[in-house]
This record gives structure tokens, sequence and C-alpha cells, in this order.
């Protein structure tokens, strides 16, 4: 785009400042209205903000470069700001720590390795960034649809899923300790 360095260092610093506050706001929304609900509405936004993403981008003017990259992390704080909770909460106890560590690390890897590839794939074959819009938009539908058929847990009983987990265990008789 023919940007100083510096210029994109400004406005992801400001995306950054941004996502420090975004965090914990989104939370603790998640503690009051549920978990869910905040990943559902992340994964609308970004189905809306796909295609606005790149027509500000484009535009080279850094303060809507800057605006670009803040919406985009408030829309990625959405989802990260409950997933501490929500994750291991789907879990039953004799599973939460690997259940949330493998989900969240194997999400990273096919995300943050597929995404960026897929992406430059498509902007090489298309010469458009429309593409790339187009392809966040159908990865942020199979998100909504993904978190759509979760089990809310903000004020679910977790001895519940305890129990629910105990029951497997004896089916297959596996002793737990």
């Amino acid at each position: 785009m023919g940007l100083a360095s510096s210029t994109m260092l400004y406005c992801a610093m400001i995306s950054v400042a941004v996502m420090g506050v975004a965090v914990p706001v989104f939370a603790v929304l998640s503690d009051r209205i549920g978990r869910r609900k905040v990943c559902l509405a992340a994964t609308v936004a970004a189905m809306v903000w796909a295609f606005p993403l790149f027509w500000l981008l484009n535009t080279g003017r850094p303060p809507l470069m800057a605006l670009t990259f803040s919406v985009g992390m408030i829309i990625f704080e959405m989802l990260f700001g409950p997933m501490g909770a929500f994750l291991p909460e789907l879990f039953g106890t004799c599973l939460r720590y690997s259940g949330a560590a493998v989900s969240y690390n194997l999400g990273g890897v096919i995300g943050g390795g597929l995404g960026p590839t897929i992406a430059s794939q498509l902007l090489i074959l298309t010469g458009a960034s429309w593409s790339i819009s187009l392809y966040m938009l159908l990865m942020a539908a199979v998100g909504f649809v993904s978190v759509f058929f979760l089990s809310e847990t903000y004020l679910t009983d977790l001895s519940e899923m305890r129990d629910e987990e105990q029951r497997l265990l004896d089916e297959r008789g596996i002793v737990a300790e």
C-alpha cells in the first residue's frame, strides 16, 4: 500500500490497546449474560465486518486503518474474553484441562496455520480482497453454527456435568481416580 512501516505499527499499537480493554469487558459480559451469547454475537459481528474490514483498510488512510484493526480486535476479544471460562466448562472434571487445552490449541493450529495460507492463495487467485472477505464470512458462519450447538455453561452446575462424565466412564469400565 506504500505506507511507512511506522504507520502500520501505530495502527497495530492502537488496536492492541483497544484489545487490552476489550478482553476483561467481554469476559465480564459473558459472566453476566452467558458465554454462548457473547460468542454468537462475535460470529455475527465477524460476518458483518468481513467486507467493511477490507473496504476501509484499502483506503490507505491511517485513521480508518486503525479503526479497522481496532474493530477486528474487538470482535476477536468477543470470542477470546469468554473462552477462558467457556472451554473448560464444556468438559467434566476428569477431562476439563485436557479437553480445553486440546480444543484451544488444535483450533489455534488449524485456524492460525491454514487461515493465512488460504487467504494468501485467495488473494493470489482472484487479485482482490473480496475473496478473503468471503472466506472470513464463511468461517464466521461455520463458527456461528458450531457455537450454536454448544451448551450454555455460565449458570450450569458443573457437578452435574461430573455425574454425566462418571456415567460415561462407568459404561466403559474405567475407574476414575
